[in-house]
């Protein structure tokens, strides 16, 4: 088979669906020494982001800007197919929601991370939300298969799209192996000094953008804080997103700089220790389609404190404490619960390490390759009996 996979994010996003399509892309590889590859970037790889290095695999860069790519292909839906870029290929995968103009006998799959936009749209950034109500729909009702990233997001899709069930099913994300908990006191100490960190600590993972909660979870800190037993820190790991600027000054406010950290985007190592080292992670986002973080966290032996909202429940499963997002005081003794009890501390810990094992990219991997070839032979029903509407 010739697979063409759109991987541009690949090299444009540290986080979220370029993690996801970098992983994906790269347990395929290690499985498949057979098919072919041709992976389409708008714009240049980087050296931070290479095209991945193995002899089935062509990257191609498109030499037109995405800016003017999408005004061609989802505003003016010009005839511009993208085997014009790519060459010949049997399957096509859009990763990132949308799917280009392509030949008709080109099998074709969309993978959909979430519908927040259409369930969501205030936590969504108002120009990508318009965006992706212009071009998923398209891209839902052009593919052979949707590929929804957990059951959750296979409901809403059946809800908002009426996908049929012969063509949905799920391909869960993955927590990469290297996460693993770390015991080594000189990495934990020289982390520590580093952001200046204290415990008992709280950490929390995720751009800086109204869905993560962040400000919900500064004020359940403010008052976890002046319990006894409560935290003595919040480390905030993540990117500068939409609407930054009032979780900065909400600790401003609270007069918490000394006791909260933000941290910034950090490397893979220093997210695995901060794991490692983390009393407690909390994770209290409105919405999410998967939710990487808290399985990482688990991977890495936090005790993990999540939302009982959208995909969360389904991906931890009882091996997280399960909160309401809106409840401050709630998440606020969740924190000081898991820092009293250390029994609950490592019955957490412990389930949570079987549970991270249940969501690889290598299972993923498979999955998507078995998609492939089902296509690929002709087959038209790929009904996932997990999904119930």
């Amino acid at each position: 088979m010739r697979i063409a996979i759109d991987y541009t994010a690949g090299i444009r996003q540290n986080a979220g669906i370029g993690t996801y399509i970098r992983n994906l892309v790269d347990a395929m590889l290690a499985q498949d020494e057979e098919n072919r590859y041709i992976l389409l970037t708008s714009g240049h790889p980087t050296a931070e982001h290479p095209f991945p290095s193995a002899h089935n695999v062509v990257g191609k860069s498109i030499f037109i800007p995405d800016r003017y790519l999408n005004i061609l292909w989802y505003r003016l839906h010009f005839p511009l197919p993208a085997t014009l870029f790519s060459g010949s290929a049997d399957i096509y995968h859009g990763p990132d929601f949308v799917l280009p103009p392509l030949n008709n006998k080109m099998h074709k799959v969309v993978t959909v991370h979430d519908l927040a936009f259409l369930e969501h749209p205030e936590y969504a950034v108002p120009e990508l939300a318009a965006y992706l109500k212009r071009v998923v729909p398209d891209a839902v009702a052009r593919a052979d298969v949707v590929a929804a990233v957990s059951y959750e997001v296979a409901r809403t899709l059946i809800t908002h799209f009426q996908v049929p069930r012969a063509k949905l099913t799920v391909v869960p994300n993955g927590v990469s192996p290297h996460f693993k908990r770390i015991t080594d006191p000189l990495l934990l100490g020289a982390t520590q000094h580093k952001f200046g960190l204290k415990h008992p600590l709280v950490l929390a993972v995720g751009t800086l953008e109204p869905r993560k909660n962040h400000m919900g979870l500064i004020k359940a800190f403010h008052q976890a804080q002046k319990r006894k037993n409560g935290p003595a820190m919040l480390a905030i790991a993540g990117g500068q997103g939409w609407l930054y600027e009032e979780t900065q000054k909400l600790v401003a406010d609270l007069k918490l700089e000394k006791k909260v950290r933000f941290l910034g985007r950090v490397t893979e190592l220093e997210l695995i220790t901060l794991y490692s080292m983390a009393d407690v992670f909390a994770f209290p986002s409105f919405f999410e389609g998967f939710g990487i973080p808290p399985l990482e966290a688990m991977a890495c032996g936090a005790p993990v404190i999540t939302s009982q909202t959208s995909s969360l429940p389904e991906v931890v499963g009882d091996a997280a404490l399960l909160v309401d997002p809106h409840d401050s005081d709630a998440l606020a003794s969740a924190m000081t619960r898991l820092l009293e009890n250390e029994t609950l501390r490592e019955e957490l810990r412990q389930k949570g390490y079987q549970r991270a094992a249940h969501y690889t990219w290598a299972m993923a991997a498979r999955k998507m390759l078995a998609i492939y070839q089902k296509l690929y032979a002709g087959e038209h029903n790929f009904t996932d009996e997990g999904i119930i509407a």
